[in-house]
């Protein structure tokens, strides 16, 4: 029987060896990637959920305002008052839809007035000293008024004398247009309203030896029922015997 050959042995044991340690790395190999699996795997961000897709811009109701009326704007109190010339004749029938007055065609106390203006137009208590004149550069007309047209009126003398006229003021709109005259004398205007708001004030001054005359057209609404004032006074006189203010006409439309 053949001897074992103890070389052939030692060869088996080498490569035996040889495989173990190459095992053990690979082994290790997989722990180690395990390992680190083991630690990170709970640290993933999570998948996504699907995108879902958002509707159409036009698919997407917008609500729409309702459509209640607006408040309407409350009334205010207004006062425009324009100063213009005087025209060579003035139809105070014509001009006065609603009424119209003259004074002192027939007598210082005396109106000449619209059959049908319901004294609309109102002048205050009369004051002293209260004088017919004839003195107007204009003449004015009427149903019934002198041949050519009246050029008569009604003056005052002195110092803080004049005139108040009123008329009805509501929320609607009127023109009310004042015709007066200053003789050696400055006349100051007043205009206001009952129902609030500013007053209007202005001067007009005449200094010669023949009446100056000027026109005022009121134009005027208020916030509620109320009245306009007019208060034409002699604010100054420059002659010391009778300086003073005139009152010619008035119209309302």
């Amino acid at each position: 029987m053949p001897l074992p050959d103890p070389g052939g042995r030692r060869h088996l044991r080498e490569h035996l060896e040889q495989g173990a340690v190459i095992l053990a790395g690979v082994l290790a190999v997989v722990a180690v990637g395990w390992a680190i699996h083991a630690g990170t795997g709970d640290d993933e961000p999570a998948a996504a959920p699907p995108t879902v897709a958002a509707a159409p811009a036009e698919q997407v109701p917008i609500p729409v305002p309702s459509m209640s009326p607006s408040p309407s704007m409350a009334p205010i109190n207004e006062i425009i008052v324009e100063q213009v010339t005087v025209g060579d004749t003035v139809d105070l029938a014509a001009e006065g839809r609603i009424d119209w007055v003259h004074w002192g065609e027939k007598g210082r106390f005396s109106l000449e007035r619209d059959s049908g203006g319901k004294f609309t137009l109102l002048e205050g208590t009369p004051g002293e000293p209260r004088l017919r004149h004839t003195a107007s550069p204009q003449r004015f007309t009427w149903t019934g008024a002198p041949a050519g047209g009246a050029t008569s009126g009604v003056t005052t003398c002195g110092t803080g004398h004049g005139f108040t006229l009123s008329a009805p003021a509501g929320t609607g709109s009127h023109t009310l247009r004042l015709y007066v005259g200053a003789m050696k004398a400055r006349g100051d205007l007043r205009i206001e309203l009952s129902t609030g708001g500013e007053a209007y004030t202005d001067s007009f001054a005449a200094r010669g030896a023949s009446m100056g005359t000027t026109a005022y057209v009121v134009s005027y609404r208020g916030s509620a029922t109320g009245k306009i004032s007019i208060k034409w006074i002699t604010g100054a006189t420059f002659d010391e015997n009778c300086g003073g203010v005139a009152l010619q006409a008035a119209t309302l439309s």
